[in-house]
């Protein structure tokens, strides 16, 4: 009777805390707008190799911050956990768009579109 009685408390424990871990991976915090800027920023002067693009050296006085916008993930789990994807779109002074698309809870870089790739 003892045995059967502390299985189910530790049965409900593990509950309770795989409900708070889902909670948690469901409702992660995104990036700042500062931060976002930063990393699309970082994207652009050093880009993953996978992007095929060459990195570009960026005066920020010509550039500025013109829309961000938050995205759901496809794909089954990506839905499941909310995950979302965050792109932001950067304006030249001769109005060039690049837009920076990432991860929206690290930074990761996922794309560039606009007239570097």
């Amino acid at each position: 009777m003892l045995k059967s009685s502390n299985l189910k408390k530790e049965g409900f424990r593990i509950l309770v805390l795989l409900i708070i871990c889902f909670a948690y991976a469901y409702q992660k915090p995104i990036l700042a707008t500062g931060k976002a800027t930063d990393y699309a920023a970082l994207c652009l002067q050093l880009p993953p190799k996978r992007l095929g693009i060459e990195a570009v050296d960026i005066n920020w006085d010509d550039i500025k911050p013109e829309k961000f916008s938050i995205d759901k993930k496809s794909g089954f789990f990506n839905q499941i956990t909310n995950q979302r994807e965050l792109s932001v779109t950067l304006k030249t002074k001769n109005g060039e768009e690049l837009t920076v698309r990432m991860d929206a809870y690290n930074g990761r870089c996922l794309e560039v579109t606009g007239p570097l790739n």
